[in-house]
This record gives structure tokens, C-alpha cells and sequence, in this order.
């Protein structure tokens, strides 16, 4: 049996920060678990490689939802990394942080501590700045590389330009609290390969000696001792048990679906839930899993005269010599990024934030063709056209949904209800969106590139609707299900304790209490630090008072 003052469940983009910074006190003895692998390979270091890694179950925990009644009965492919570093080691790249609302918003909902003014420094802490010098919205001797693409699309500037021309102005650092308008996106690379949250905080941390890391590990519960967490337990890869002790504190990093999952079959849930599968009640929280929340997305697809990535990808000789250019000298296509440039706008005058965002892209998958291969589905073949996508997302969805236990065994899936559009306030913004997207490729600079729409021509709010529903999918960006707050029906208090016992924290996207109005791996490393440094601080007062 191991023992250390912290164990960590989950190392994912957070845990892998917490693991790294409650490390950094060589007398602190830290044991990281992993249900994944290392997060290394070519694949992984390959921006472009996230389309061999999506979908396959040794990375990605390729979970699947239940018919949602809200998209026509569709299930959708809810994906989730599978590896040291989690999903960061298979996103899409862009580095983005949201809206100052965001934050400001959380602090306003019981959350004291949380403002844009308090989170700031924690996104600017692990950070390495890789582009302008003058820039005052980044870090730059942290060890995340954060930089703008080494090989920018021909079409970006058209899209900057129909942005433009369409009335949106154009954003030099978006990184500063305001989305408010169309610009090149920033990633998670140095030198044309990606860098993860594995690869930026537990690299460098490999050789302290009072860091453990064991991956190929599924963690089933966590122990208690009356009310008090003590450690937990699951199995290695050979299928042993494996149980790991935590002198001072357990800290769940699994994510929106897997750390409420983890506190359900270890007693913290809705006890009338947890008795059904014969699970002990530890205490009554009917909140965990409860609150869940996905940015819901939907695609416009045009044939373009452009050379396109979709189309370069899909021709032998052109793919071997982007490989070459990427190998030789981590540039080109290869590094791309799924969305080269982004705008975030209003689709009403009167909203005062924008409320919806826009990815630009010509990475454009085909779905009237037959899945990439068995266990893969949902993965389509590129389209073999050169073809440029804009997906729209909800930033700030009214839609809920809820994650509950399908049984007591760690190795059955949760059952996951996202009812991703159970609010019609959200398709109405899906629709006046993405009749946004059709007039910004209408103006000029983007115009005149356009051959035709992919995608069919929608004339009434009806048919729009139909359009939505049959389409949205989801920006895998799953959240909420620990809900931080002030109120007795939180899951975590602002200080992301487990309400209702001691020793115990969640520290991921899951304590959102209002998902950010972007992507949520940057927000989620924030939430790694800014945990992490809490942890680091009750300890000092604790022993302070001792």
C-alpha cells in the first residue's frame, strides 16, 4: 500500500498542475493516478494527430450519451482524454480563457475569491509566452507555451476580412477579458508540436523524488474514515486492487464526467440513488452530476477555390510532404489547429456580452460517409473537396443535463443525459448564429471564394430549427457537475472542499458553476493553480494553528 500527504485522481489538464505545484515543496510527498497512459507519442506531440486519437479507446474514454430527446434521439460520442494530460493532449489547440463576465459572474453567484481580477494571475503563472514581447495579457516563465501558428491558412485573412466587412472589428489579444470580435487564435505549441498539460507540468516534475505517478490505473472510490477521506482504491492495468493512502488530502482531478462518478460510488450523492446499487451513503448530496453543461455546436459548411486542409490531407503525396515539413521543421499543415481564427459576437443588439462564437476552419469532416473504422464512430472521413467550416457555439448555455451511476462497478460508463438543447433560449441563439456565419461568408473576402454551401438553404425559423436539432453537437467542453458555491446545495465550497466531509476536493472543470463562455482547458489549468495554491495555503494556516 503507498501512502503520500496528497493523492490526486485524475491527470488531466488540472490535476497534472496540481500534482506539479504541490510537488514543488520537496518535503510534500505527492502521488498522482492515472486511469490512462503517459501522454507521449507522435500522435499526441502532432497537432493534427488528435484525428487518430479521437475516438480510440486508448486514449480517449470514448463515452457514449444516452438518446437525447432534444436533437431527435441522437446519441453523441462524448469525448474525454484518456492519458496523462487528459483532454489537453487531444484538443483542438486553441488557448483561450473567456470573457472577464465569466469570472466576475461566478463570484457574483456565491463564489468570493473567483472575480476575473482574482483568476488573472493564475492563468498568467504557468504560461510561456511565445509571441509578442509587449504583450500584457500573458505569462512568460511558466513552462505552458502558449503561441500563435507557425504556418497561418490562406484563408484567414479572407475571414478576417468578411468579419470586417461584416461590421466586426478585428481583436489583436483576446486574452485580456474580451472576445468581442474576430481573431487569429493562439495554441498550446512551441515549435510546431503540441504542448499538453502533461507535457508542460509533469515533464519537468518527473525527477522529484517525492512525486509518484502511476498510470494505467482506474480508481473506484475513495476510502473513508467515518466522514473524513483517507485514500482511495481501484485497479492496475494487470487488474490487481490497488489502494493508495492520503495522509492530509484526497483531490478528485477526473473531470465533468468522471469525478462526480467517483464521489457517487463512493457514497456522496443522492442517497436514494446511491442505496439502489447497494453503495453506503457517506452523505446526501443529490446535487453531484447534477448541472451539467456543454457548449452546443453546429456546423456551415462551404466548397472553397482555396487549397484546404481537408483536401491536403485527403491527397497521398501532399500528406507526405506536409509530414516532412512538419518532421523537419514543425510547420505547415501538421500543426494546425482545428480552429485557425474565431469571432465572438451578439446575435441580438441588445445583449451586452457576446453570446455566441464562431471557429473558422477548413478541417471539415464528412458525416454522409460511413464511420473511420469500428470503435470509432463519429469519426468521419475528411471531406475530399477543399471546403472551409464555421461552428457556432452557445457561449453561455441555459441548457442543463445530469450525469448519474448505470451501477456500482467502475467499469460500467455513467449514464449521461446532456438534454443539450432543453432550453429553446438556446436555439434561438443556434439560429440567429449561425445566420451570422451566412452573412460574414457572404461579404466580401470571403465571397468571392465561396463555390457553393455544403450545408442546406434554410428560408423559415422552422426549418432552421430542424437544421439545429438534427445537428448539434456538442464542443467538448463538459462542466458543472461539482458545482462550486456559497449555498448548501453546492457540491464544493468556493474553496472546492467536498461539502460534507473533510480531506476531500474537486479541482476541475467540473466546479463550474456557469461553464466559461469559451474553451475550457485554459480555465481548467487556472483552476488546477488557483487549487492547488488554496490547498498549499490551508496547510500552512493549519499548521500555523496547530
Amino acid at each position: 500500500m503507498k501512502t503520500a500527504d496528497y493523492v490526486i485522481v485524475g491527470g488531466g489538464s488540472a490535476g497534472c498542475v496540481v500534482a506539479n505545484r504541490l510537488s514543488e515543496d520537496p518535503a510534500t510527498s505527492v502521488i498522482l493516478i492515472e486511469a490512462g497512459g503517459n501522454g507521449k507519442g507522435f500522435w499526441v506531440d502532432m497537432p493534427v494527430g488528435l484525428i487518430k486519437l479521437l475516438g480510440n479507446p486508448k486514449s480517449d474514454w470514448c463515452y457514449v450519451t444516452e438518446p437525447d430527446p432534444t436533437i431527435k434521439g441522437r446519441r453523441l460520442l462524448w469525448n474525454a482524454g484518456k492519458m496523462l494530460g487528459g483532454s489537453s493532449g487531444l484538443n483542438g489547440l486553441v488557448y483561450i480563457r473567456g470573457q472577464r463576465d465569466d469570472y466576475d459572474d461566478w463570484e457574483r453567484m456565491g463564489c468570493p475569491g473567483w472575480s476575473f481580477a482574482d483568476v488573472f494571475p493564475y492563468f498568467l503563472k504557468g504560461e510561456h509566452w511565445e509571441g509578442e514581447e509587449n504583450s500584457q495579457s500573458h505569462g512568460r516563465t511558466g513552462t505552458l507555451s502558449v503561441a500563435p501558428l507557425r504556418s497561418e491558412h490562406p484563408l484567414v485573412p479572407a475571414f478576417l476580412e468578411a468579419c470586417r466587412n461584416y461590421g466586426l472589428p478585428i481583436i489583436d489579444d483576446y486574452c485580456g477579458g474580451s472576445i468581442d470580435g474576430a481573431f487569429r487564435a493562439v495554441t498550446n505549441q512551441h515549435n510546431g508540436r503540441r504542448c499538453s498539460a502533461a507535457k508542460a507540468f509533469i515533464e519537468p516534475a518527473r525527477g522529484r523524488p517525492n512525486l509518484t505517478i502511476l498510470t494505467h490505473t482506474q480508481i473506484d472510490r475513495v476510502l473513508f474514515d467515518g466522514r473524513t477521506a483517507v485514500g482511495v482504491e481501484g485497479r492496475d492495468a494487470s487488474g490487481q486492487r490497488v489502494e493508495v493512502r492520503a495522509r492530509r488530502e484526497v483531490i478528485l482531478s477526473g473531470g465533468a464526467t468522471q469525478s462526480p462518478t467517483i464521489l457517487m460510488r463512493s457514497g456522496v450523492g443522492a442517497a436514494d440513488q446511491l442505496r439502489a446499487f447497494g453503495i453506503d451513503v457517506v452523505t446526501d448530496r443529490p446535487s453531484v452530476g447534477q448541472n451539467l453543461m456543454e457548449h452546443q455546436s453546429v456546423s456551415l459548411k462551404w466548397l472553397v477555390n482555396r487549397p484546404a486542409l481537408n483536401a491536403q490531407l485527403g491527397n497521398p503525396l501532399k500528406m507526405a510532404g506536409a509530414l516532412l515539413d512538419y518532421m523537419m521543421r514543425g510547420r505547415g499543415v501538421m500543426t494546425s489547429s482545428l480552429g485557425y481564427a474565431l469571432a465572438g459576437f451578439r446575435t441580438r443588439p441588445d445583449i451586452i456580452h457576446p453570446d455566441a462564437l464562431l471557429f473558422f476552419s477548413s478541417f471539415v469532416m464528412d458525416p454522409t460517409k460511413p464511420s473511420m473504422a469500428p470503435g470509432r464512430a463519429h469519426i468521419y472521413p475528411l471531406m475530399k473537396t477543399p471546403a472551409a467550416a464555421a461552428a457556432v457555439f452557445v457561449n453561455r448555455p441555459y441548457s442543463r443535463g445530469q450525469i448519474r451511476l448505470r451501477s456500482a462497478s467502475p467499469h460500467d460508463h455513467p449514464v449521461i443525459e446532456p438534454g443539450l438543447l432543453s432550453d429553446q433560449r438556446d436555439v434561438v441563439t443556434l439560429i440567429d448564429a449561425l445566420k451570422v456565419v451566412e452573412g460574414i461568408f457572404a461579404s466580401n473576402g470571403l465571397a468571392e471564394l465561396c463555390v457553393r454551401q455544403v450545408h442546406p438553404r434554410m428560408e423559415t425559423d422552422a426549418e432552421w430549427e430542424d437544421f439545429v436539432r438534427s445537428n448539434a453537437s456538442i464542443g467538448w467542453h463538459a462542466s458543472g457537475t461539482c458545482r462550486m458555491g456559497s449555498d448548501a446545495d453546492a457540491v464544493v465550497d468556493p474553496r472546492l472542499r467536498v461539502r460534507g466531509v473533510e480531506g476531500l476536493r474537486v479541482i476541475d472543470a467540473s466546479i463550474m458553476p456557469v461553464v466559461t463562455s469559451t474553451n475550457t482547458n485554459a480555465p481548467t489549468m487556472m483552476i488546477g493553480e488557483k487549487g492547488a495554491a488554496m490547498i498549499i495555503e490551508d496547510a500552512f494556516q493549519n499548521a500555523q494553528a496547530a
